[in-house]
């Protein structure tokens, strides 16, 4: 397992550290429930008047940003406006190689629901259980470790969060742009895909808002990188 020593000067060499610091800075607002090889962290209590939220990151081991940032933001922040869950490392596999496949050489985030990845699988088996916590709600922190610019998948959004993630995103990086993309890409929005992301799954399910943010690994820093993904959660959650 290689070791993040991040910009917290900390050293993160093995899930359980990582999950075991999450666990320590929501431990006095949330349960930790492990379920098929799956760890989430669930409201102690929940109000009832307020929205169902599901945050998650770490489906790539190569898209550190996203872990880190959620980390830093259940560290600084405790969320009063929704019953906000976490599945802060979806892959564990990735996460321990920090590839971007799993073990048997599967991308874990395509082809969904009918990815054939370990991982995956036992996450969908999961449905009942993790679609009521989402139920108002979804944001998955990725990175794209090929581009140099920045983007977001908008799954389902019938407000202005999608604008607003890929406005934060361009206050910091370039943003994806293609003239008449085949993809729906327009200034760093991106409504379709065929790839059979996980958000865009959830949105089929019903799950509105949906987003996918992707902050850009090609020639950007990771200390940069955290800190933004740190604030898509403050704007998702805003």
């Amino acid at each position: 397992m290689r070791t993040f020593k991040t910009y917290l000067t900390e050293e993160i060499d093995s899930v359980e550290k990582y999950l075991q610091k999450f666990e320590d800075a929501v431990e006095s607002t949330h349960e930790r429930i492990d379920r098929n090889g799956h760890t989430f962290f669930v409201p102690i209590r929940k109000d009832q008047n307020l929205p169902n939220k599901l945050i998650a990151s770490a489906f790539q081991g190569d898209e550190p940003a996203g872990w880190f940032g959620l980390l830093e933001f259940v560290r600084n922040h405790k969320t009063k406006n929704a019953n906000v869950s976490y599945l802060p490392i979806m892959s564990k596999e990735t996460f321990r190689s920090g590839r971007h496949e799993d073990d048997d050489g599967i991308n874990p985030n395509h082809n969904i629901p009918d990815n054939p990845s370990k991982e995956m699988k036992a996450l969908l088996e999961l449905r009942d259980f993790w679609l009521p916590l989402a139920s108002e709600g979804f944001l998955d922190l990725q990175e794209d470790p090929y581009r140099s610019e920045g983007y977001a998948f908008v799954w389902s959004d019938t407000g202005d969060l999608g604008d607003r993630i890929v406005d934060l995103i361009g206050d910091f990086y370039p943003l994806f742009h293609e003239p008449d993309p085949p993809n729906g890409a327009i200034e760093g929005r991106i409504e379709s895909d065929e790839q059979g992301m996980f958000g865009d799954y959830l949105a089929t399910l019903g799950v509105v808002p949906s987003v996918t943010s992707e902050t850009p690994i090609l020639g950007h820093d990771l200390g940069t990188r955290v800190l933004v993904n740190k604030k898509i959660v403050e704007e998702f959650l805003r």
